[in-house]
């Protein structure tokens, strides 16, 4: 298994700019969507599967 890059990468510059996205969407973001056009669902969930294909990523790597 390839270390996962581009679109699917968790670095840290990653992380960094999601807290700061999510922490701006949470106070000035939208009142209330629909959970499909939520933007703040929306990210939580890219961070969500990055994290997940990072942290299958590690365990592969792991003997």
């Amino acid at each position: 298994m390839e270390k996962p890059s581009g679109n699917d990468s968790f670095s840290l510059l990653y992380r960094v700019g999601f807290r700061i996205n999510y922490a701006l969407l949470h106070v000035m973001g939208p009142a209330a969507l629909t959970p499909e056009t939520d933007p703040l669902l929306r990210t939580k969930k890219e961070y969500e599967r990055r994290r997940d294909l990072h942290l299958a990523w590690k365990a592969h790597q792991r003997p």
